[in-house]
């Protein structure tokens, strides 16, 4: 019987030093993925440390950008506010027309319609023409922006 026991004891002891050799080779592989897992840590720590100067400085630029757009969007508050009143002004002008027409003859609608008329030529002139000067002054800045090209412009002796 005393053999049975240390066979026994050769068996559990052959199983614990198994499962000691296993445990220290698991070991050995978690401190080794620890190890790789660190540096790979540093890496990312270092590319983020380095990143965010840059997003820092992207969002004051994009901040910059929403409040010059904001700016913009207010000054066009005006324009809107004026085409909304002449289109007012438009629609009482038609108004009174229509109401007018069946109490005043041809001639004399033509007559008094006339200055509103006149007004509505005038204002497409100075639309138009302010346009053109609005394209030349684009193009003359364009013009200069090409002077720095390596074909020279041609002089008409105007140039002042």
């Amino acid at each position: 019987m005393e053999g049975i026991i240390y066979v026994a004891l050769l068996l559990i002891s052959i199983a614990f030093a198994i499962i000691v050799a296993y445990t220290s080779f698991l070991l050995y592989r978690i401190s080794k993925t620890m190890k790789t897992m660190a540096k790979t840590v540093n890496e990312v720590e270092k590319e983020v440390e380095a990143l965010t100067p840059r997003l820092k400085e992207t969002i004051y630029e994009t901040d910059k950008i929403v409040d010059d757009i904001g700016i913009k969007l207010k000054s066009t508050d005006n324009l809107f506010d004026t085409v909304e009143n002449v289109g007012s002004s438009m629609n009482a002008v038609n108004q009174t027309i229509h109401n007018s027409s069946d109490k005043l003859s041809k001639t004399e609608m033509e007559r008094k319609t006339k200055p509103f008329v006149e007004g509505i030529k005038w204002s497409e002139v100075a639309f138009t023409l302010y346009s053109k000067w609005k394209k030349k002054s684009k193009n003359e800045l364009m013009v200069q922006n090409q002077s720095h090209s390596l074909v020279p412009l041609n002089k008409t002796g105007k140039e002042g």
